[in-house]
Protein backbone atom coordinates (compact mmCIF):
# COMPACT_ATOMS: atom_id res chain seq x y z
CA UNK A 1 0.00 0.00 0.00
CA UNK A 2 2.86 2.38 0.79
CA UNK A 3 4.37 1.83 -2.65
CA UNK A 4 1.10 2.79 -4.33
CA UNK A 5 0.85 5.98 -2.25
CA UNK A 6 4.45 6.91 -3.07
CA UNK A 7 3.90 6.33 -6.80
CA UNK A 8 0.69 8.35 -6.82
CA UNK A 9 2.42 11.19 -4.94
CA UNK A 10 5.35 11.23 -7.35
CA UNK A 11 2.98 11.27 -10.31
CA UNK A 12 1.08 14.24 -8.91
CA UNK A 13 4.28 16.11 -8.13
CA UNK A 14 5.58 15.41 -11.64
CA UNK A 15 2.42 16.87 -13.17
CA UNK A 16 2.40 20.05 -11.11
CA UNK A 17 3.72 23.28 -12.60
CA UNK A 18 7.33 24.23 -11.86
CA UNK A 19 6.44 27.89 -11.26
CA UNK A 20 3.09 29.60 -11.12
CA UNK A 21 1.54 32.97 -10.45
CA UNK A 22 -2.04 32.43 -11.65
CA UNK A 23 -2.97 32.64 -14.43
CA UNK A 24 0.69 32.21 -15.47
CA UNK A 25 2.44 28.84 -15.18
CA UNK A 26 5.50 27.08 -16.50
CA UNK A 27 4.47 23.94 -18.34
CA UNK A 28 6.14 21.25 -20.43
CA UNK A 29 5.10 19.87 -23.82
CA UNK A 30 7.32 17.28 -25.46
CA UNK A 31 10.22 18.30 -23.24
CA UNK A 32 9.98 22.01 -24.12
CA UNK A 33 9.48 24.35 -21.18
CA UNK A 34 7.24 27.41 -21.66
CA UNK A 35 5.83 30.17 -19.50
CA UNK A 36 2.20 30.49 -20.49
CA UNK A 37 -1.18 31.90 -19.65
CA UNK A 38 -3.49 29.19 -18.31
CA UNK A 39 -6.95 29.22 -19.87
CA UNK A 40 -8.07 26.25 -17.80
CA UNK A 41 -8.39 22.49 -18.12
CA UNK A 42 -4.67 22.08 -18.86
CA UNK A 43 -4.68 24.49 -21.81
CA UNK A 44 -2.22 27.36 -22.14
CA UNK A 45 -1.34 30.24 -24.39
CA UNK A 46 2.46 30.27 -24.63
CA UNK A 47 4.21 33.53 -23.80
CA UNK A 48 7.98 32.93 -23.31
CA UNK A 49 9.86 29.77 -24.31
CA UNK A 50 12.58 28.14 -22.21
CA UNK A 51 12.38 30.27 -19.05
CA UNK A 52 15.34 29.78 -16.70
CA UNK A 53 14.55 32.22 -13.86
CA UNK A 54 11.27 33.93 -13.09
CA UNK A 55 10.25 36.47 -10.48
CA UNK A 56 6.98 38.35 -10.12
CA UNK A 57 5.37 41.20 -8.24
CA UNK A 58 1.83 42.56 -8.44
CA UNK A 59 2.39 44.35 -11.78
CA UNK A 60 5.13 42.48 -13.62
CA UNK A 61 6.73 39.12 -14.29
CA UNK A 62 10.47 39.24 -15.00
CA UNK A 63 11.97 36.35 -16.93
CA UNK A 64 15.45 35.27 -17.90
CA UNK A 65 14.92 32.85 -20.78
CA UNK A 66 16.92 31.03 -23.43
CA UNK A 67 14.67 30.44 -26.44
CA UNK A 68 16.57 29.15 -29.46
CA UNK A 69 19.69 28.87 -27.24
CA UNK A 70 19.96 32.68 -27.05
CA UNK A 71 19.55 33.94 -23.48
CA UNK A 72 17.98 37.33 -22.73
CA UNK A 73 15.73 39.13 -20.29
CA UNK A 74 11.99 39.67 -20.79
CA UNK A 75 9.09 41.04 -18.81
CA UNK A 76 5.33 40.71 -18.88
CA UNK A 77 3.08 43.61 -17.89
CA UNK A 78 0.34 41.78 -15.98
CA UNK A 79 -1.89 44.88 -15.95
CA UNK A 80 -2.21 44.72 -19.77
CA UNK A 81 -2.29 40.94 -20.15
CA UNK A 82 -5.36 38.84 -20.81
CA UNK A 83 -5.98 35.73 -22.85
CA UNK A 84 -7.25 37.62 -25.89
CA UNK A 85 -4.43 40.20 -26.02
CA UNK A 86 -1.77 40.08 -28.71
CA UNK A 87 1.63 38.92 -27.47
CA UNK A 88 3.40 42.18 -28.32
CA UNK A 89 0.93 44.23 -26.23
CA UNK A 90 2.36 43.05 -22.90
CA UNK A 91 5.43 40.80 -23.42
CA UNK A 92 8.57 42.89 -23.81
CA UNK A 93 12.10 41.86 -24.70
CA UNK A 94 14.62 40.55 -25.41
CA UNK A 95 16.88 42.83 -23.37
CA UNK A 96 20.55 42.67 -22.43
CA UNK A 97 21.52 42.58 -18.75
CA UNK A 98 22.36 46.30 -18.80
CA UNK A 99 19.08 47.25 -20.51
CA UNK A 100 17.08 45.11 -18.12
CA UNK A 101 18.83 46.54 -15.04
CA UNK A 102 17.79 50.02 -16.20
CA UNK A 103 14.18 48.84 -16.65
CA UNK A 104 14.15 47.25 -13.19
CA UNK A 105 14.99 50.65 -11.69
CA UNK A 106 12.75 52.68 -14.01
CA UNK A 107 9.58 50.52 -13.96
CA UNK A 108 9.92 48.69 -10.65
CA UNK A 109 10.30 45.26 -12.26
CA UNK A 110 11.18 42.38 -9.96
CA UNK A 111 14.86 41.45 -10.20
CA UNK A 112 15.79 38.21 -11.90
CA UNK A 113 19.22 36.63 -12.27
CA UNK A 114 20.84 35.20 -15.35
CA UNK A 115 21.54 31.81 -13.74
Amino acid sequence: MRIILVLVSLTLIGCSPVWEDPPYEVYYIDGAKTLGYSIGEGSYIGRIDEPVNINANTKYISVYACPYKTCSFYYIDKTKAHKFAEHDEFVFGPYTNEQFTTLVKKLGLPSVGSE
